[in-house]
């Protein structure tokens, strides 16, 4: 009897090898792409809550650094004196700092002029990178109604953003010391995308925390999950509001 190896299973393990090489170079997955976007509001009625606020986004990037993925964040914090400070620009995860001391309320809420402006920095860097419209999540939070802007209307924001989740963007909104759902509306964000918070400590907590939950859920979507969800990003549960 012979020693030598059938022909057939020499190609047998040769396609084994051969698809194990190929496992091993493979893509990664498309959900594990994410650029995140935060507007925070800096206007003088965040300061009883800003320590949390700030706590609130130390434990966010904490918990994303542990989120499978690849995801660069972006800050730019608002007020009248400044719409555009940016605090954390396109950094990946790992190098994203605390903002404690950076977060220091002051001023008017100019929030057209805020979203305009933060937009324009978006846009501007997918067209340059030619990243995915459904890899990019834009939070805004505010405790605030609109009182300061010169260059944006409600009208505007409401068409841009609209365009934006047209093309496969995400948009969430977190608000307080408003009606946050006819605020968001007149924006163009789906009510399934918006929040109230409180501006208490207990509320900006558990509107953080869940903020957390739903963007690691969020980044683990691939992206046509994620643009079929994004009229409902918290998924019908919103830790920051109180019961009804």
């Amino acid at each position: 009897m012979s020693n030598r190896p059938d022909p057939d299973v020499n190609d047998l393990l040769a396609r084994i090898a051969e698809l194990e090489r190929r496992l091993g170079q493979r893509e990664p997955s498309e959900d594990s792409r994410a650029d995140i976007w935060f507007l925070l509001d800096r206007s003088g009625s965040m300061s009883a809550i800003s320590q949390y606020v700030v706590q609130g986004f130390d434990e966010f990037f904490a918990e994303q650094r542990k989120v499978s993925g690849e995801a660069t964040v972006t800050l730019v914090q608002f007020d009248s004196e400044d719409p555009h400070d940016v605090l954390i620009d396109a950094a990946p995860l790992d190098a994203v700092l605390s903002i404690a001391g950076r977060f220091e309320p002051r001023g008017m809420t100019p929030l057209y002029d805020a979203i305009g402006l933060m937009l324009d920095r978006a846009e501007a860097r997918l067209a340059a990178t030619g990243a995915d419209p459904a890899d990019q999540l834009v939070v805004i939070m505010t405790d605030g109604l609109e009182n300061a802007s010169h260059r944006c209307t409600a009208r505007a924001v409401f068409e841009r953003i609209a365009a934006l989740r047209a093309s496969g963007w995400t948009f969430a909104f977190l608000g307080a010391n408003q009606d946050s759902y006819a605020t968001g509306s007149a924006m163009g964000m789906a009510a399934g995308s918006t929040s109230n918070f409180t501006a208490s400590p207990e509320s900006v907590l558990a509107a953080q925390r869940g903020l957390t939950r739903t963007v690691r859920e969020w980044r683990h979507k691939p992206r046509a999950a994620r643009v079929a969800d994004a009229d409902d990003f918290w998924g019908g549960i919103k830790e920051g509001e109180e019961p009804a």
